[in-house]
C-alpha cells in the first residue's frame, strides 16, 4: 500500500457497519483541529464541502450513489484509508442496526421496512460496500487501486491489530480501540439466501480477501 504523506489530505471512507465510529474516535484525537466530518446534515442536508489542505483528515460516508462520494467532493483525493468487513457480516449488522432503531414497527409494508432477515435480504440483494468506496474503483481495478492509492484498509475481525499498523504509517501513538456502535441479534439469514448474496457480490468478498491477506502478509508500505 502507499506510503502516507501528510503535504496531501487523507480521506477516511466510513463504511457504514464496519467500525466507522470507532475509527472516528482515534482520528480525532490524532488529527484535532484538522479532523473534518463528511455526513448528512440537519434534516438530511448533503454535507458541506471542506478546504482542503495538508495534513487534514476528512472522515465520513462518502455514498457515491447519493451523490456525496469521495470523488464526487474532492476530484483530487489521492490517498485514502479505510475499514472494510465480510460483506455478508456487513449486510446482517445493518439489518439488525435498522432493527434496533424500529422497536415494534411495522416490518412488512414499503420498500424500507422488513418483516424479518431474509425479508432484508431480498429487498437488498447488493452490499451496500460498494456504494461508500472511490467511485473509480471497481472489480477490474481493486488490487491495483488498493496498493496505489490505499494508506490502509483495516479489517473488522482484526481491527485492534490493524489501528497498530495504522498508527505506524501516520506516525502517532498507540490507542486502544473502543467498540462501538453494536446492535444485538436473534434471527438467522436463510442459506440459500446468503449463497444468493454471496454470488451476486462476489467481487466485494475478493476485495475483502485481498485485503486481509495483504495484511496478513505483513508487507511493507510501497511508495
Amino acid at each position: 500500500m502507499r506510503r502516507y504523506d501528510p503535504a496531501l489530505p487523507l480521506f477516511s471512507l466510513h463504511v457504514p457497519k464496519c467500525g466507522g465510529q470507532s475509527l472516528r474516535r482515534i482520528l480525532e484525537q490524532w488529527f484535532g483541529d484538522l479532523f473534518r466530518v463528511h455526513y448528512f446534515q440537519q434534516y438530511n442536508a448533503l454535507p458541506p464541502r471542506h478546504e482542503v489542505r495538508a495534513g487534514m483528515c476528512i472522515h465520513g460516508h462518502f455514498n457515491h450513489t447519493r451523490g456525496f462520494g469521495v470523488k464526487t467532493y474532492y476530484p483530487a483525493a489521492s490517498q485514502f484509508i479505510t475499514v472494510l468487513r465480510d460483506p455478508l457480516e456487513a449486510a446482517v449488522s445493518n439489518y439488525f442496526f435498522w432493527k434496533k432503531r424500529h422497536p415494534g414497527a411495522d416490518r412488512g409494508g414499503g420498500e424500507d421496512a422488513y418483516r424479518d432477515i431474509d425479508d432484508f435480504f431480498r429487498k437488498r440483494p447488493q452490499s451496500h460496500l460498494e456504494n461508500f468506496l472511490p467511485e473509480d474503483m471497481n472489480e477490474a481495478n481493486f488490487r491495483d487501486y488498493l496498493q496505489s492509492r490505499f494508506v490502509w484498509v483495516g479489517i473488522v475481525d482484526d481491527l485492534q491489530r490493524d489501528v497498530g499498523v495504522l498508527t505506524q504509517r501516520l506516525g502517532f501513538h498507540d490507542t486502544v480501540l473502543e467498540h462501538i456502535n453494536q446492535s444485538p441479534r436473534d434471527e438467522n439469514l436463510s442459506a440459500d439466501l446468503a449463497a444468493e448474496f454471496r454470488e451476486s457480490n462476489r467481487w466485494l468478498f475478493e476485495l475483502v480477501d485481498f485485503a486481509r491477506a495483504f495484511n496478513s502478509a505483513g508487507k511493507t508500505q510501497s511508495a
